[in-house]
């Protein structure tokens, strides 16, 4: 489809080999070895303090390859650039595993467009299309240019014959060091011994170099079509009112079905729908507390992203009239959709906060009505977008869910869960506390299972120290009375939570210890006794 609209001109700048200068050599070693240290840090580092300092090296290159175009930045750009950083920050402060993979998929895409500039650089595209060309069209279509420019740099300045005569030289050293290694090593038992404590680790140092030049093509790519301005083909799409094929009656007819059925939904739980609100349970219908707080959540949430691509369908491909605004009907009925939507939400977070005051919070809990409220605003955005002309939506979009991405991130999900459920528990609000679904969250729970371990509940402390436990043998290596770190203490490894948590626990180690071995001896002897 691209390939009928694409102008001359572009067709043109396709096919022109930017020049290579010397810089661009300097950097493109730099990113090598940036790459190199990016995989061992982060990958292999296991997503600690490694990765944010591997993305501020990362950061640190790429403004000052841009050079002096860095002082143009836009405030936006700034942002994101922050944003970014901030993400990869609570890599060295927490250690959830199952939303690192959320946060560095942030910091990723945050540096993308940060490197971009795409709301002060390529004004002739939509922001979500400059975020798409900047991370993943160019970097992979453009990948041969950076070599195609070294090339004609090279034929130009000579240098093909003496690289040759270098490489040579390397490949016929090969085979005489395959012949001479093994005989320095039967000579000597200490040359022995350090060859091969060097080439033990060569497997995974090979592995980490082959990674790390992998991802160095893809970051030079990058950052050469940003620097040289290198443009794909879709780009400069043409007209977008090309794709607006939905006749307008068409999209008021589905979007006033939806409504009419959502009056109707709402209309007929009106005696109990907003009880949630209220977090007292409806009189009269035969609820418990869990499949009242429980009935219909997801399917709201399900309703709700449906809706969402109704809107955004119905808004952004049907036709408009000669001034390219969408008609007023479109923007009056997908607003009551958004209306509707914004009540679902609402009505949806009520019931969690009710099931949460109930039994506790969760993971999931806490998740799904985080996810509720940033749709939530989502939609309150695309409301506002409607009859602002000029309404910088996705740049709200991106900010709103950059900050409440940081915010969750530093709060930290299982901290917020231990925190909320020991406290609730001490305070008696709670009745019941699961410590074994604690002591499955990460390192962050550590101080609130220790608090545990002072309760007047017989049962809690001993579960508790249980849990202590079974988080000593992760963190520890326990041999009798030798007690020994798992992990080394590589500046590159290092996290504030799984540090503090190794801090309590050994502080009260033999305590932990003591209670185990008791906990094991009394259940030996209940089995016994049956």
């Amino acid at each position: 489809m691209c390939d009928t609209v694409i102008s001359e001109p572009i067709q043109k700048i396709q096919k022109e080999i930017p020049s290579w200068q010397k810089r661009d050599t300097v950097f493109a070693v730099i990113t090598l070895i940036s790459s190199v240290l990016f995989v061992d840090w982060s990958v292999f580092g296991g997503f600690n303090a490694g990765f944010t300092a591997s993305l501020l090296l990362l950061y640190a290159l790429t403004f000052a390859y841009n050079g002096g175009k860095s002082r143009h930045i836009g405030a936006f750009s700034v942002f994101c650039a922050a944003a970014s950083v901030g993400f990869s920050a609570i890599f060295s402060v927490y250690n959830d595993s199952l939303m690192n993979l959320i946060f560095f998929a942030a910091a990723v895409i945050l540096y993308g467009i940060s490197v971009a500039g795409i709301f002060g650089g390529d004004k002739n595209s939509s922001p979500m299309l400059s975020i798409l060309n900047t991370l993943l069209v160019n970097p992979f279509d453009k990948m041969d240019i950076p070599f195609r420019s070294y090339g004609s740099y090279r034929r130009e300045n000579k240098l093909r014959g003496v690289n040759r005569q270098v490489l040579a030289g390397i490949l016929l050293s090969v085979p005489v060091l395959v012949v001479i290694f093994p005989l320095l090593m039967r000579s000597d038992a200490a040359f022995e011994g350090l060859i091969v404590s060097v080439f033990s680790g060569v497997g995974m140092l090979i592995l980490k170099i082959l990674l790390g030049a992998a991802a160095s093509v893809y970051f030079f790519s990058m950052l050469f079509s940003v620097k040289k301005n290198l443009k794909h083909e879709c780009t400069d799409i043409g007209s977008t009112e090309e794709l607006r094929k939905i006749p307008p009656a068409t999209a008021v007819t589905l979007s006033s079905v939806l409504a009419a059925v959502y009056f109707v939904y709402l209309l007929s739980q009106s005696a109990y729908f907003f009880s949630g609100f209220s977090g007292i349970l409806p009189k009269g219908y035969a609820f418990t507390p869990a499949n009242y707080a429980r009935r219909g959540f997801f399917e709201l949430c399900g309703v709700c992203g449906i809706n969402f691509v109704t809107v955004s369908v119905i808004f952004n491909f049907t036709k408009r009239g000669e001034n390219a605004a969408a008609p007023l009907s479109i923007r009056i009925m997908s607003t009551v959709i958004c209306i509707f939507s914004l009540i679902f939400a609402a009505t949806a977070i009520s019931k969690m906060i009710m099931y949460i005051g109930f039994f506790g919070l969760t993971r999931l809990r806490l998740m799904t009505s985080i996810f509720m409220a940033a749709l939530a605003l989502l939609f309150i955005i695309i409301t506002v977008s409607m009859y602002a002309k000029r309404f910088p939506a996705m740049k709200c979009v991106i900010i709103c869910f950059a900050a409440i991405g940081l915010i969750t991130g530093f709060c930290d999900i299982d901290r917020t869960v231990a925190s909320y459920n020991v406290n609730a528990f001490t305070s008696g609000v709670l009745k019941e506390l699961d410590i074994d679904y604690l002591g499955e969250l990460s390192d962050s729970v550590v101080p609130y299972i220790a608090q545990l371990t002072k309760s007047d509940n017989e049962s809690v402390r001993d579960a508790a120290y249980h849990a202590l436990y079974e988080r000593a043998e992760r963190l520890f290596e326990m041999n009798g009375d030798k007690i020994s770190l798992k992990t080394d203490d590589s500046p590159s490894k290092y996290n504030y939570s799984r540090e503090n948590a190794r801090q309590i626990i050994q502080k009260d180690i033999k305590q932990i210890i003591w209670k185990e071995s008791e906990r094991v001896r009394a259940e030996e002897e209940q089995a016994w006794i049956y």
